[in-house]
């Protein structure tokens, strides 16, 4: 007789609610995720680059002036607004 009865076990268990969170796929179905995954990720780390490029120039404008007190920045405004734009284009779109 084995140690231990499985099917007792299983039975026993059956309408555990707690069942990890997990559920089983075909490999084709893994696949399509994990296709997907990579293809989102590329997406998001090119948005990313862009909105680095967009951020860094500014901040190291900013680095390069330390020493001064005052910025001087004259019609900012649209400036500003047409970089906001921009990144939420990437961010939102």
């Amino acid at each position: 007789m084995p140690l231990t009865d499985f099917d007792r076990i299983m039975r026993e268990y059956a309408n555990v609610e707690d069942d990890f969170g997990f559920s089983a796929v075909s490999e084709a179905e893994y696949n399509e995720v994990i296709n997907k995954t990579a293809e989102t990720a590329d997406d998001y780390k090119a948005r990313l680059a862009e909105v680095e490029k967009m951020i860094i120039p500014f901040l190291q404008k900013l680095h390069s002036t330390g020493d001064k007190e005052y910025i001087y920045w004259p019609n900012r405004k649209p400036i500003i607004e047409k970089q906001i734009e921009r990144i939420l284009k990437l961010t939102r779109d």
